[in-house]
């Protein structure tokens, strides 16, 4: 029999993409500063950027170009996309 740990550890986390609406505004935010705080070392990640409002800002300017991933009912990470004239790429 295996421990309860790997059991649970071989769960597969179905995950959802969907545009990113006005009410995962904060969990996104959250999750970007905690994310890139993080792979820069602060000491305090969640503070990465300081009261700019990086997350909103995006996607005020373009909600069509913005996509969430949802795990569980729980917002887990956050997408935009830009189009540059010809080209287009995926940033956050």
């Amino acid at each position: 029999m295996k421990p309860e740990a790997t059991i649970e550890a071989e769960k597969k986390l179905e995950i959802t993409v969907r545009p990113l609406g006005e009410r995962d505004l904060t969990a996104a935010n959250q999750i970007m500063r905690l994310a890139l705080g993080t792979f820069i070392g602060l000491p305090d990640p969640t503070a990465f950027m300081g009261d700019a409002d990086y997350v909103r800002t995006r996607w005020l300017a373009d909600p069509a170009a913005a996509f969430t991933a949802e795990a569980e009912g729980k917002v887990v990470g956050s997408n935009f996309a830009t189009n540059w004239g010809a080209s287009a790429f995926l940033a956050h």
